[in-house]
């Protein structure tokens, strides 16, 4: 597949998440790029083998990896480790992101 346009794209959301994301089950084992705009908390979680990468792009936010709180801005990236745990907030009215990550499976997402 040359191209995942839009229409393709799985949407998700749950209160405070509004999430686009474009599955490549050719890609590394099978990788997620997911667009996503946070109002409200993440809700904190232990990913599993595989690292994942945010990149802000626009508002300010808070993360925490292993029990460990910093600030984040447009421009940033942050490395969640492979079995590490994490959260984040959004400090503006809306923290909007990319993100990397293995191929989700969206039976096991939250509601």
């Amino acid at each position: 597949m040359l191209k995942i346009t839009k229409n393709q794209a799985i949407k998700h959301g749950r209160p405070g998440v509004d999430g686009t994301y474009y599955q490549l089950p050719d890609i590394n084992g099978g990788t997620t790029i997911a667009y996503a705009e946070f109002t409200g908390e993440h809700g904190e979680r232990t990913i599993g083998g595989r690292s994942r990468i945010y990149y802000i792009l626009e508002g300010n936010g808070e993360f925490m990896i292993n029990n460990e709180k910093f600030d984040v801005e447009p421009g940033d990236i942050i490395p969640i480790p492979a079995h590490g745990t994490y959260n984040l907030w959004p400090k503006s009215k809306i923290l909007k992101i990319l993100l990397y990550m293995e191929y989700l499976d969206f039976d096991k997402l939250p509601k």
